[in-house]
């Protein structure tokens, strides 16, 4: 998990800085991409999130409050977004967002 600037808000990308998952193989990131790819969250949760959020307790890779992973949102932001690392997430948590992903991207 990193805090990550998503500045400026453009119609549903999330503004702000705010904690993300990286969602990308160390592949790419070995290549020098000047991008990468995330998937953010917010603290604003709803009830029965389906398969477009991943709800992570407080505490779980460094968050202070209780937030949903927004899986519908993944985006690529400029390497220069990223502000600094948080934590990490468990394992069981990481298998279930890849297994969501898969679902969203069809793979």
């Amino acid at each position: 998990m990193y805090v990550v600037d998503f500045n400026p808000r453009v119609k549903t990308k999330p503004g702000k800085l705010r904690p993300a998952v990286v969602l990308q193989s160390d592949i790419v990131n070995e290549a020098g991409y000047p991008s990468t790819i995330v998937i953010p969250t917010t603290t604003k949760l709803v009830d029965n999130p389906g398969t477009l959020r991943l709800r992570l307790r407080r505490g779980e890779g460094g968050l202070d409050r209780d937030s949903d992973l927004l899986l519908g949102q993944l985006i690529a932001v400029a390497n220069e977004s990223f502000r600094h690392e948080i934590g990490v997430l468990p394992e069981n948590v990481m298998e279930e967002l890849n297994r969501r992903a898969r679902i969203i991207l069809s793979l």
